[in-house]
């Protein structure tokens, strides 16, 4: 364990994370949130949030401007003063409302009001001494422990850990989907290829049998994952769209794997099989017309899964390992559906 300070190039590094992670720019406050940093590391190298924001790559006008601390602990009094207590977060609306106050900032522009109230409770220690009366108030926060950061024995990195029981490897499915490039990944492969290979990893960690086709093998789905003892297969099809899933004129592609694979796998005694399309979002018209296309075809069923769902459905598998069977994924693809989450 160490309590050493991330320097520069990690705190940009992990923004980027966050912002590709996110799909959008995002402030300090919920930055920090996400990456489980300290606000005060991001001010240790940057005397405004401007600064950090400038060099991160983003415009600082796309963020709110920072009110001077003068002005908001001021107002913020106001309103504990007419409570006669700290606010809460509905009190604080409301009260702000009322008195017009420009304290709409406290809850984020310091990384958390935990923080915020410290900062505050100092101020209030040399103010006035009719403010001096609020220290005494019910209501303060206690700032939270200091989150401990994990080193190896050969350098030091932090990842934004959202999904603590999903594989490294998957963090970032979600991104990819979207067609972004995830950090961290050294690939020189296509990004459709990432997708694909990341898509089949995500089915082997569920414990299915892969059978890798991918790309430039003709007519073929991306891969076919096999449960043998369950007797299910699922021919896997990853689609990279920044703007979701659109059917187009893939259906007879599709058809036609749902034959060739379909009957083949009947053959060998796989008792179901469903045609599952992965990517960053669909739409229920394509999954009707898919549906009917293959109606005539061997595919028990039709899914349309983001990426989101999947991971969230590998996480669910690893964290309640001990109750977790195939059975259950078969139970979820039976029945033509969209599956976002």
């Amino acid at each position: 364990m160490s309590n050493r300070r991330r320097s520069k190039e990690e705190i940009i590094e992990l923004y980027r994370a966050c912002k590709s992670k996110l799909g959008k720019a995002l402030g300090i406050a919920r930055f920090c949130k996400m990456a489980k940093i300290r606000s005060s590391e991001v001010s240790y190298y940057w005397a405004r949030p401007t600064d950090f924001i400038r060099e991160v790559g983003e415009e600082p006008n796309k963020f709110t401007s920072r009110l001077p601390d003068e002005e908001v602990f001021e107002d913020y009094a106001r309103v504990c003063l007419h409570l006669g207590k700290i606010p809460t977060g509905p009190e604080l609306r409301i009260a702000q409302r009322e008195l017009k106050t420009k304290t709409h900032t406290v809850y984020t522009r310091d990384g958390s009001i935990e923080v915020f109230q410290n900062r505050f409770r100092k101020w209030l220690e040399s103010s006035r001494d009719d403010l001096k009366v609020i220290l005494q108030y019910d209501g303060f926060r206690r700032p939270k422990a200091e989150s401990q950061t994990i080193t190896s024995g050969v350098g030091y990195q932090t990842l934004p850990q959202l999904h603590p029981f999903l594989p490294a490897s998957l963090q970032y499915l979600d991104v990819l989907a979207r067609g972004e490039m995830p950090p961290y990944e050294s690939s020189d492969v296509s990004l459709s290829t990432l997708f694909e290979r990341r898509t089949a990893d995500a089915f082997r960690s569920l414990g299915f049998e892969i059978q890798p086709l991918g790309q430039g093998t003709g007519r073929n789905p991306d891969a076919i994952a096999i449960a043998s003892r369950e007797r299910f297969a699922v021919l896997i099809d990853a689609k990279v769209r920044a703007n979701g899933y659109a059917l187009g004129t893939e259906d007879r592609k599709f058809l036609e794997y749902a034959i060739n694979h379909g009957k083949e796998l009947q053959r060998q005694g796989f008792d179901k099989v469903y045609l599952v399309v992965v990517g960053s979002s669909f739409r229920e018209g394509d999954l009707k017309k898919l549906t009917e296309y293959l109606s005539d075809s061997p595919v028990r069923s039709v899914g349309m899964l983001t990426a989101t769902a999947l991971m969230r459905i590998v996480e669910d598998s690893i964290r309640e390992r001990n109750m977790f069977s195939l059975s259950e994924i078969d139970k979820q693809l039976f029945g033509n559906k969209i599956i976002s989450s």
